[in-house]
């Protein structure tokens, strides 16, 4: 049994153009991946060289000229096979402190080169900004009233009192059953202060999380803690204390 480099039939071959705003050295890992990748999915060497012929293929239609590609894919293999070299490479006598800097271009490379320069024992890291991150989402925000998984104060609008809880259903279902079931703590208070079915009742969204209920309830009971709201608050929340271990 063989095994080679495999991809999806619906893989489109897209991958960084060479001609993209991006630092030299994110391109030259896209070749550098790329055999590392293949190297560990063939398991002999017939289809590790099929393999790269595709590879190469791929980065031509990138617009990855042969001679950067082929430079960077014959020493990987080179450190690949040759162990005394990819020991001398990992080889490492202090760690150094990584530092986040945007790409903007050459300038960018530049001063990375100067920090380098000096000595500090720091390794520059590029980031790339995309294109959703500065342009306007047209996708609609989504309406108070249809949020899910959700931390929420209800305002008592007579004597300002308040209820906090979480659902993880829409806000509007949570908020239209607190004014008709009469056996909670809600509707008894907003019945005692004289309020109308019909009256606006004040709710705020206090926070969210989309990492499923243990989350959602511990966020409860962290706002719950801080607001200490005089309606409904249940006895583990309001006798108990909220312990995080880390």
């Amino acid at each position: 049994m063989t095994s080679t480099w495999y991809f999806k039939p619906s893989d489109t071959g897209l991958i960084m153009n060479f001609h993209a705003l991006a630092s030299t050295k994110y391109k030259r890992a896209t070749v550098i991946g790329f055999v590392h990748r293949i190297y560990r999915a063939c398991s002999n060497w017939t289809n590790f060289h099929e393999s790269i012929e595709r590879a190469k293929n791929i980065l031509v239609k990138n617009r990855y000229p042969p001679d950067f590609t082929d430079k960077y894919i014959k020493d990987t293999i080179s450190k690949i096979v040759c162990k005394e070299n990819r020991k001398e490479d990992d080889r490492d006598t202090e760690k150094p402190y990584l530092l986040f800097l945007q790409y903007r271009g050459k300038c960018t490379e530049k001063y990375a080169s100067d920090i380098k320069k000096t000595g500090v024992c720091i390794k520059p890291i590029f980031t790339l900004r995309k294109l959703r991150t500065v342009t306007p989402s047209l996708k609609e925000p989504v309406v108070k009233s249809l949020k899910s998984g959700v931390v929420y104060k209800l305002t008592c609008p007579r004597c300002d009192a308040c209820y906090v809880g979480a659902t993880t259903r829409h806000l509007q279902t949570r908020v239209k059953e607190h004014r008709s079931r009469k056996k909670q703590t809600v509707f008894k208070h907003l019945e005692n202060c004289n309020v109308g079915v019909k009256e606006d009742v004040p709710v705020d969204v206090l926070g969210r999380t989309y990492q499923g209920e243990v989350h959602l309830f511990a966020l409860e009971a962290l706002w719950i803690g801080q607001l200490k709201p005089a309606i409904g608050v249940r006895d583990e929340f309001g006798s108990g204390e909220l312990v995080i271990e880390f």
